[in-house]
């Protein structure tokens, strides 16, 4: 699974004097999950419909298993599936019609077409929908019908350009199950979304784009080291008379780097990997704590220290 499926080397793409895309380079694994975030601008979606042929770079190039996307686009348009932002098809159609529709686009022999069909449905839990109208489909449904439509030709690489917007909590969280399936399944995925949470859970991954430049990429232990948000972040509570001498007490150690009041919590940054010292120092004042978790920098946290707020 280590094999390099999609390849973007040194993409620049402008329109007229604006630098859309900046000579960025990225690689995806066959079966990985790559996360594209950035501000409004910053040339996620530019870069996606390059990957996809829809857009032609200025300069650099896109293979996809090996081959050149500027070369042979339309070779290159059979191994992937685009799911664009926004729901802009034939909606006086039945859902089983709507498939059957860009079954016969993708070029999908009758006699295979109503199989493909159930698959997508069954994955993408349209199954029992087929004779619901696109029209009185609601903000999910509509998004698993735009994912069910994509994976029609079975794709060997989706690109998913905001596939979560609009979704309630409960349909965000059956989309990243779908999505984790669909990476299980050796699907190579290249998603962009303004939703970090489903970013950081489902991404192998992230790539951080700013003015249509790539200003981080990797894993995100990788991105926590290279942002410097390394530091361990610790929520806690105590009573709420006590607030201010926690604060004091917690600000003069020596590995603290910050502590921060939000409502009745504190916020505190600290370089150490452990932080039982803090727990210890508010015992050592008898500070009642009455709650205390510890995590790593989220990927907001990277996001925000990044970044600057630039678009193109």
């Amino acid at each position: 699974m280590s094999e390099v499926v999609v390849e973007i080397d040194d993409v620049t793409k402008t329109f007229d004097e604006v630098v859309a895309v900046d000579q960025i380079s990225l690689q995806v694994k066959r079966g990985q999950t790559l996360g594209l975030i950035g501000p409004n601008g910053a040339g996620k979606t530019t870069l996606l419909r390059v990957i996809c042929s829809l857009a032609k770079p200025d300069s650099g190039d896109v293979r996809v298993d090996g081959e050149s996307v500027s070369e042979h686009p339309r070779s290159v348009r059979r191994k992937l599936g685009f799911m664009p932002a926004e729901f802009g098809s034939p909606r006086n159609l039945a859902v089983g019609e709507y498939l059957d529709y860009f079954g016969c686009l993708y070029g999908i022999p009758k006699s295979r077409r109503q199989e493909n069909i159930k698959d997508v449905c069954e994955l993408t839990d349209l199954s029992g929908r087929e004779d619901v109208m696109v029209k009185g489909l609601s903000t999910g449904n509509r998004q698993r019908l735009l994912l069910a439509k994509t994976l029609l030709p079975d794709p060997q690489v989706l690109i998913l350009d905001e596939p979560a917007s609009g979704l309630d909590p409960r349909a965000r969280t059956e989309l990243r199950a779908i999505l984790r399936e669909l990476g299980s399944m050796g699907k190579t995925i290249i998603i962009s979304s303004h939703i970090l949470p489903d970013i950081e859970e489902i991404s192998d991954s992230i790539g951080i784009l700013e003015a249509g430049q790539l200003v981080l990429d990797g894993d995100l232990d990788a991105l926590r080291a290279t942002s410097g948000a390394t530091k361990r972040v610790v929520r806690l509570r105590v009573g709420g008379e006590q607030l201010e001498a926690a604060t004091t007490a917690l600000e003069q150690l020596e590995h603290v780097t910050s502590c921060e009041q939000r409502d009745q919590d504190l916020i505190v940054s600290s370089e150490q990997s452990n932080s039982n010292f803090i727990l210890a120092e508010l015992l050592r004042h008898d500070i009642h704590v009455l709650q205390f978790a510890e995590d790593e920098p989220n990927l907001e946290e990277i996001f925000m220290r990044s970044t600057v707020g630039k678009v193109t």
